[in-house]
């Protein structure tokens, strides 16, 4: 397994901190995209992505520190300036485009990962129907960690905290704020909490008009959700999708995404939901063995996926084969 530090560049010029992990290139099974949560970094992901990349998976994980995060932040005006969704998702947009243009994923099968708000991001991307991704790449998965569908009930704001952010997201975008994420409640591993807590680059830093881009994206998906129609997106997923949720979860709502499972519709209903009993937020960092086993999900849905698609290339090769040869 090799791990690579890099940077790429978005359509507006603004570079942006990358991280690969690949093993060997003539053992790569599968390419993973993965998009992190808020106030989180692409190297905060312990074990995971190597798990990922090693046997018996050999999956390439290609992650970025998304504008106004991590490493892709170069000056304190710079944390949690994410831009307004639009440019979220033309990131992430550009991102996997940079990852499809590579020669050494060429003719792979290609999987989107996103983590709490990375992915409430990654449904809003896939189920967006804007011709601005028309070009998008065939994904043959979707992968949903502690999706950010809506707030866990015991952290809603108000709702007329929401509307005054809003408003003031109009006058003062790049106006910084703190909002903090519940270290206690990240994972039941103490190490963990704290980890989160010392990390100078969880920043819990956002702006406003971050933050209102991150509640209208939770609005629209819990609109979803509820079965009522909105605007730019579907709830047809073009590829088989895999939630998975801790029980535990008080950060964001278990039952939102559950809701929003139950309307989603997939590619010959291949779609899983994937619960962990009292497991917290960070499914990846639970301790007892949790961490483990969800990495083995993560590494065995995508390569059942991948082999699947690996079987259609091949069946279609062969029916080309007899054409060729005068068969039919």
């Amino acid at each position: 397994m090799d791990t690579t530090e890099g940077e790429f560049t978005t359509k507006d010029g603004t570079k942006l901190y990358t991280k690969t992990w690949k093993p060997r290139s003539d053992a790569v099974q599968a390419v993973l995209i993965f998009l992190h949560g808020f106030s989180d970094h692409i190297n905060a992901y312990y074990d995971l992505f190597p798990t990922l990349s090693s046997s018996p998976f050999n999956v390439a994980v290609y992650g970025f520190d998304q504008r106004g995060w991590g490493r892709s932040c170069h000056k304190p005006a710079d944390n949690g300036n994410t831009g307004p969704t639009a440019m979220v998702l033309s990131d992430i947009h550009d991102f996997v485009l940079h990852v499809a243009s590579l020669p050494e994923t060429q003719g792979k099968p290609f999987f989107l990962m996103g983590h709490s708000m990375g992915g409430g991001e990654a449904l809003c991307y896939m189920l967006s129907t804007s011709p601005d991704f028309s070009n998008r790449p065939a994904f043959s998965g979707l992968l949903l960690q502690a999706p950010y569908v809506e707030m866990h009930p015991s952290n809603q704001p108000s709702f007329l905290k929401v509307q005054a952010g809003k408003l003031a997201a109009i006058v003062l975008p790049h106006t910084q704020l703190k909002q903090k994420l519940s270290a206690t409640y990240m994972s039941r591993s103490e190490k963990v909490c704290q980890d989160w807590i010392n990390d100078p680059l969880c920043h819990d830093t956002g702006t406003l008009e971050g933050l209102k881009g991150l509640l209208q994206r939770e609005a629209e998906l819990s609109h979803l959700s509820h079965g009522r129609t909105v605007h730019g997106y579907t709830t047809k997923s073009p590829c088989p999708i895999w939630f998975s949720f801790g029980t535990g979860d008080r950060i964001l709502s278990y039952i939102a995404a559950q809701q929003l499972f139950n309307v989603l519709e997939a590619p010959n209903k291949d779609k899983t939901f994937k619960s962990y009993p009292d497991a917290y937020h960070k499914l990846h960092a639970e301790p007892d063995g949790v961490g483990e086993q969800f990495a083995k999900d993560v590494g065995e849905w995508i390569l059942a996926r991948g082999n699947k698609e690996a079987e259609v290339v091949q069946v279609g090769q062969s029916q080309s084969d007899l054409k060729a040869d005068g068969g039919s």
